[in-house]
């Protein structure tokens, strides 16, 4: 029990100094790197009864047995898939980011709390920090604010055409909502090497029209669709980060899962 914990705790510390570290493929080399030290820490206090193995995210090597694991692997085990299928979505951001470059470590925002912006259904936003000159800042990849307040009355109350309401739809909508990065109330999940370039451009072609029957959290899922970060859409922010918080945790605890005897 004791040599178990010993080696979970630094193989679970190896993934996210590696997963952190912004290196290419980062997510992938991070599983590598947890997985090769589980397996050999878990080899040496069973005295060898179990095999040395390394995971590359969508497959894995078993030194021991000389033999590749990968998804849909005939006679895999639920958990294994599982395992192999978080591993798939590792891969498929490390590729994006490879491709397309900006790979950065970015923050999702979720903020459910009303404020005086009139922000009371939650707000969705894509961030990341860059240090220049000894000082950290906080840039926008995508935070976008519909119009919370459409006016579908004239000053006199009779009711305005479609094409009016349309209108009067996008006048108060944002393509530079604020963020919320950092404040109460703010729920935020870190991802790890997502390339800024992809979601920047995706965030870019965004007009006050593509506002009208979009949301803050719908921009923001497709611009982590662009990035190789695929996701259910989601009505609510809270929705969108649980979403990510179970990848993220599926994605650096998937060689455990195919390890699993």
């Amino acid at each position: 029990m004791l040599g178990g914990a010993v080696v979970g705790g630094v193989s679970g510390y190896v993934a996210w100094a590696i997963a952190s570290s912004s290196i290419p493929m980062a997510n992938t080399a991070a599983i590598a790197g947890a997985s090769l030290t589980n397996s050999v820490g878990t080899n040496i206090y069973t005295g060898g009864q179990t095999p040395i193995t390394m995971s590359f995210g969508v497959a894995s090597y078993d030194f021991t047995n000389v033999e590749f694991g990968y998804l849909g692997k005939k006679g895999n085990s639920a958990l294994e898939n599982i395992g192999y299928g978080f591993g798939a979505l590792a891969n498929l951001s490390d590729m994006v980011s490879l491709l397309r470059g900006g790979g950065q470590n970015i923050d999702i925002n979720s903020k459910h709390v009303p404020d005086k912006d009139g922000d009371i259904w939650g707000h969705s936003s894509a961030t990341y920090e860059s240090i220049k000159n000894g000082k950290t800042k906080v840039n926008t990849l995508v935070s976008v604010g519909p119009d919370t307040g459409v006016e579908t009355t004239d000053a006199f109350g009779n009711k305005l055409g479609i094409s009016q309401i349309y209108k009067n739809s996008i006048k108060g909508a944002d393509v530079d909502w604020h963020t919320y990065f950092g404040e109460k109330g703010t729920w935020t999940v870190r991802l790890n090497n997502i390339s800024t370039t992809a979601m920047s451009k995706y965030a870019s072609g965004i007009t006050r029209w593509d506002l009208l029957l979009n949301s803050c959290v719908g921009h923001t899922t497709r611009a982590l669709w662009s990035a190789g970060v695929p996701t259910i859409y989601a009505l609510h922010p809270h929705m969108l980060n649980l979403q990510l918080l179970i990848r993220q945790l599926g994605i650096y605890s998937s060689p455990y899962l195919y390890q699993i005897p």
